[in-house]
């Protein structure tokens, strides 16, 4: 099988990258092992803004802008409903942190995402908020594996295999990838943190982060908005909710824990008044970077060897603009911006 470029993973990254390749009529083939990957399990929320510290995110308006027209399109394409404009209610915590919201709220960085109102009175007897919340507009929730699920079986089922590569049989030559019967011009990793045992990208600083979730159910708690306190409480349908994420650097195994759900329910009960029951209990490894940026770009030493990585608690939402600046670089030679341009790392640690 001859192709322009073969994908390995098939993560939030793989699928955006796809996208771009199935747009410019660019043949193509995807392996990866039919397992839950971080962006599975991820709550798929699209937020412009920091909302620790009344931030607007690196780009976000870029990446907003790019984001949102492409999964209204993708909904199109796999005749499912996979994206879900949702506002964010931020609790406020303080009179305080009232007034950090409204200045947040008039500086020209943020008011575009935040209602510069914050709300007093709603949903005080679903949720424990003595000082309101203040309210993100043009956020959303991207029904992730949902997408990933009709992406695969109806949009690329014949260009979908399901295999983990080995990399010791991945060989590159000059202008050729061959790997068991396929030949292809370039070879694009999308391994999120599984990247870490790629030889090809093993220097990169893909340090990973343990994420612990859960679902639950409540047929009291409004499904017309996602609550942020000290975690996230997302609605999915059903009267289903997601409910996390910790955050732990050490743990570098998919295993759940106790310390993790208690963790998880200590946080919830702070803000969360009525009953809920607990359905799932999941984990995985997030691909984050020792400086918070995406890893794009090419090899140093192999010019149809690239990678697309990194993309941590934001792959939703940047994804599809990374895939283009990707595809850009690679078809086109286009400049990828240094910030997530894998050449940042290449003197400190491929070279020595």
């Amino acid at each position: 099988m001859k192709v322009d470029t073969l994908i390995v993973g098939f993560g939030i990254a793989g699928l955006n990258f796809a996208e771009q390749l199935r747009r410019h009529k660019k043949s193509f083939v995807v392996m990866a092992p039919m397992k839950e990957s971080a962006s599975h399990l991820a709550a798929g929320i699209i937020n412009p803004t920091v909302l620790k510290r009344f931030n607007p995110v690196w780009k976000a308006e870029v990446f907003l802008d790019f984001a949102l027209p492409l999964y209204n399109n993708l909904e199109e394409l796999v005749k499912f409903k996979i994206i879900h404009p949702l506002p964010i209610y931020r609790i406020l915590n303080s009179i305080q942190e009232q007034n950090e919201w409204s200045v947040a709220a008039s500086s020209p960085l943020l008011e575009k995402y935040l209602n510069k109102e914050w709300v007093s009175e709603a949903y005080q007897s679903e949720i424990k908020a003595p000082y309101g919340f203040g309210e993100v507009i043009q956020s959303a929730r991207v029904d992730n594996k949902a997408l990933l699920k009709h992406y695969c079986n109806k949009v690329i089922p014949n260009q979908f295999i399901v295999e983990k590569v080995n990399h010791s049989e991945i060989h590159v030559q000059e202008g050729l990838i061959r790997y068991n019967d396929i030949q292809a011009r370039n070879i694009v990793f999308c391994e999120g943190f599984l990247g870490v045992k790629n030889p090809y990208f093993e220097y990169l600083p893909l340090i990973g982060s343990k994420g612990e979730m859960l679902i639950i159910q409540s047929d009291q708690l409004t499904e017309k908005l996602i609550f942020k306190g000290p975690i996230f409480l997302s609605p999915m349908g059903n009267h289903k909710f997601w409910v996390g994420a910790t955050f732990d650097r050490q743990d570098k195994t998919t295993m759940v824990t106790e310390k993790g759900k208690d963790w998880l329910l200590s946080k919830l009960n702070q803000f969360l008044k009525i009953p809920f029951q607990i359905l799932e209990h999941k984990a995985q490894i997030r691909a984050t970077v020792i400086d918070r940026r995406p890893l794009l770009g090419r090899h140093p030493d192999h010019d149809n060897v690239y990678v697309f990585n990194g993309l941590g608690t934001r792959g939703v939402m940047m994804a599809p603009l990374l895939a283009h600046w990707l595809f850009q670089f690679l078809e086109y030679k286009e400049k990828l911006p240094v910030e997530a341009d894998i050449k940042r790392f290449e003197n400190k640690y491929f070279r020595n």
